[in-house]
């Protein structure tokens, strides 16, 4: 009796599978999930703009947005870097530090590299305008940043 329904579950097609996952076979009609390189394409081109307006630094939407990490970048002037803080939730941030000085922020992208040991794979490139600004006596003044060079 148990042999006739276990010859009724085989020929419905019940039974296999079950066996197929007890010993931990992938069934045949299943694919393995295809592998796909993360990087930034090269037709893409990231770029947003920076804008201060106080102590509020904003930032536009970033055009050809791949998805990864993305960071502001504040540095001192002697380019010692500040702090980094999520700029992918955060389109507005109050400017960081109040302490008197002179500061640049870059808005930063994160570029996935591949390489093998356990450093950090990849690297943060800037997408922005670079925006220079002062801070004295408590103050935040805008620095105008000189316009790029043309190249010929």
């Amino acid at each position: 009796m148990i042999r006739t329904a276990v010859l009724r579950l085989l020929t419905l097609g019940l039974i296999v599978p079950i066996f197929g996952l007890s010993l931990n076979l992938k069934p045949a009609n299943l694919a393995g999930q295809p592998a796909f390189k993360l990087d930034v394409k090269p037709h893409l081109k990231p770029l947003s703009v920076l804008k201060l307006d106080g102590t509020k630094l904003s930032r536009t939407d970033l055009a050809d947005d791949p998805g990864f990490r993305l960071q502001y970048h504040i540095k001192q002037a002697d380019g010692k870097s500040v702090t980094t803080l999520d700029a992918r939730n955060q389109a507005a941030i109050d400017v960081p530090t109040q302490t008197a000085g002179t500061y640049s922020v870059v808005l930063e992208l994160f570029y996935p590299a591949f390489k093998s040991g356990g450093v950090q794979k990849g690297e943060f490139k800037p997408v922005s305008n670079v925006v220079t600004y002062k801070i004295d006596d408590g103050k935040v003044a805008l620095i105008e940043s000189p316009p790029p060079k043309d190249k010929k």
